[in-house]
């Protein structure tokens, strides 16, 4: 009996995980009912076995709790990079828009009253939909003044009679194409010493709006 038990006892394992075959299955179970000793061992390892099992379902749904959570997480920053970047293109669109919707004519120094009504008629022609802003030597002045603010000293000797500075007007469109056609027909006007307009590109436009608001 005792020979038996060593048997079935070793056999006991493989009964609890189900992988016995049928007549060494059949043998357990029939030995189990007589023996208590056998039942208690087999008690015991049923026991063990099902603690095991529910921990290793604790540790698998851990895995699967802490896999949810990175990939929620990793959802959030890849909808917040997103956000961003739509964010992004369409403040770059708006400073590429702004920038080549705008432009600076500078006029010559010694030019009179009646050619600067004639440039501004020339770009009135082009587009009815126009802001034009006439900004006189002085004012260019002032506003390089307040540009240098601790270093206006740097500019203490230019005044109304000795000015660097010439006239000029600032265009605005509602369309780049209207831009476009008031650059062209302004390219031989008499009296325009430069045109300054940009060429950049969607993000280099972006880079020099927000220099520009850094260091200004």
């Amino acid at each position: 009996m005792k020979k038996e038990c060593e048997i079935v006892q070793d056999l006991i394992f493989g009964y609890c995980d189900g992988t016995l075959n049928s007549a060494s299955k059949e043998l357990v179970e029939k030995h189990l009912v007589k023996c208590e000793e056998c039942k208690r061992v087999y008690e015991e390892i049923k026991k063990d076995k099902k603690m095991d099992d529910d921990k290793i379902e604790i540790d698998y749904l851990k895995r699967v709790n802490k896999k949810l959570k990175r990939k929620k997480i990793m959802i959030v920053i890849s909808s917040i990079c997103i956000v961003l970047l739509v964010v992004l293109h369409i403040i770059a669109f708006i400073c590429y828009y702004h920038d080549h919707t705008t432009i600076e004519i500078f006029m010559n120094k010694e030019i009179s009253e009646e050619e600067i009504e004639n440039i501004r008629n020339q770009i009135e022609k082009q587009s009815e939909d126009v802001e034009i802003t006439y900004v006189s030597p002085e004012k260019q002045l002032e506003k390089m003044k307040e540009r240098f603010k601790e270093n206006q000293d740097l500019l203490a000797g230019y005044n109304a009679e000795n000015n660097i500075f010439t006239p000029s007007f600032i265009i605005k469109t509602k369309t780049i194409q209207d831009m476009e056609k008031i650059e062209e027909s302004l390219e031989t006007v008499e009296g325009i010493k430069k045109i300054s307009s940009t060429s950049s590109n969607l993000y280099e436009s972006l880079i020099m709006n927000i220099f520009t608001i850094l260091y200004n």
